[in-house]
């Protein structure tokens, strides 16, 4: 292993091994690794796959792919198995992928684009990008998207952090390191499938709750994730506290802090607490906004009997624009959730055209991939009269 204190790149000592260096952590993957590994056909100079165990012929379909496979014991740190693979890298720059994500050939143009035309200072990058990760279902139509650093330079001082939700950000910021956000999307399918994502989210308690005992790298990420753990779980009350004490860590009026201030409200909700849930929302609606905090208003405003307040605030989530949101977000399934309850409002206001009107549309803009606008929103209240 080099020593972490250098600066330098695996092309000062291996010059003429290519560009990139595509690596990727897996653990049987052979239904998504294929399509994963083709996807960056043309921008691979080398890839590299660490396997922590496989047993279904993911090692094999590595290999037959031209890969070079290193195979490591699972310790329950997922920064140790990413740093095998970078210390395995020949290429100059480095790529991160797993193996249910994706390119799309115009964004590994881009990414090629990219790498051409950066020059790395010295002996050492001096710049990383963030990509725009889409968590999608339907390939890309709609998804829940998040800024995250996936392409950096091959550096010794550059590795990954923290066992779980892994960060190389940290590293590159302690070495000088540029991010420079880009609109490059890549897919990624990971969260498809709700009985996989929940063996994940049991797998994720565990190593959360070791790191919190151990007392090892605890963050108010650390307390974030520990919250999306229990929520999705299914236990609101242990969420809860694990977003308050996100939040006291990170400041209130951090970012950090206003999405854990979000999922606050959502535990609230589940808990049938609304009037506390509003408490804690800011006293007006200003740019900072999450769209879910907007939905959950509504929400909790119609379950004390605030119609009209409630409709107001969901009809204002069909003003959001898409974007990455923290936390995030599939904006076209909260759109969704805020037509249901509107589609409620009026059913129990005794417009029933009106409902079925907003559900048809709303289903319709969701199977196209169209966004539902307030525009489309005022359309159908002037077809039936009313306001």
């Amino acid at each position: 292993m080099r020593d972490a204190g250098t600066c330098a790149t695996m092309s000062d000592t291996n010059a003429g091994q290519g560009l990139c260096s595509v690596c990727l952590i897996v653990k049987n993957e052979a239904e998504h690794l294929g399509r994963c590994l083709e996807s960056v056909k043309g921008l691979a100079d080398e890839i590299i796959v660490v396997d922590t165990g496989s047993t279904d012929g993911t090692v094999e379909l590595a290999r037959k792919s031209g890969a070079r496979v290193i195979c490591a014991k699972w310790t329950n740190d997922f920064s140790r198995a990413r740093n095998l693979s970078l210390e395995a890298a020949r290429g100059k720059w480095i790529f991160v992928l797993d193996a249910d994500e994706f390119l799309e050939p115009g964004a590994r143009e881009e990414i090629g684009r990219l790498l051409r035309s950066t020059p790395q200072t010295g002996a050492c990058g001096t710049m990383a990008f963030a990509l725009v990760q889409k968590n999608t279902g339907d390939f890309g139509r709609t998804g829940m998207m998040v800024s995250i650093v996936r392409l950096f330079p091959n550096r010794a001082d550059v590795r990954y952090e923290w066992p779980i939700h892994e960060q190389v950000a940290t590293s590159l910021m302690r070495a000088r390191v540029s991010i420079v956000e880009t609109s490059i999307e890549f897919l990624h399918t990971g969260y498809a499938d709700p009985a996989r994502n929940l063996e994940k989210q049991r797998r994720n308690l565990a190593i959360l709750n070791a790191q919190i005992a151990l007392n090892v790298e605890v963050y108010p990420l650390t307390w974030f994730l520990l919250g999306g753990a229990y929520l999705d779980l299914g236990d609101p009350e242990r969420a809860l506290v694990s977003y308050s004490e996100c939040r006291r860590l990170a400041g209130a009026e951090t970012e950090m802090g206003r999405g854990a201030g979000v999922r606050m409200a959502s535990c609230l909700l589940k808990l049938n607490r609304a009037a506390e849930a509003i408490s804690g929302m800011p006293s007006h609606q200003d740019a900072v906004w999450h769209p879910e905090l907007m939905v959950l208003r509504g929400a909790a405003e119609a379950s004390l009997g605030r119609t009209e307040e409630a409709r107001r605030w969901l009809e204002r989530v069909l003003g959001c624009a898409d974007g990455v949101f923290v936390p995030p977000c599939n904006l076209a399934n909260v759109k969704a959730e805020a037509m249901a309850l509107l589609g409620t409002h009026w059913k129990d206001a005794g417009q029933l055209p009106v409902a079925v009107a907003l559900m048809r549309l709303a289903r319709d803009c969701h199977l196209e991939g169209r966004d539902f606008t307030r525009g489309m929103l005022a359309e159908v209240y002037r077809a039936h009269g009313v306001a």
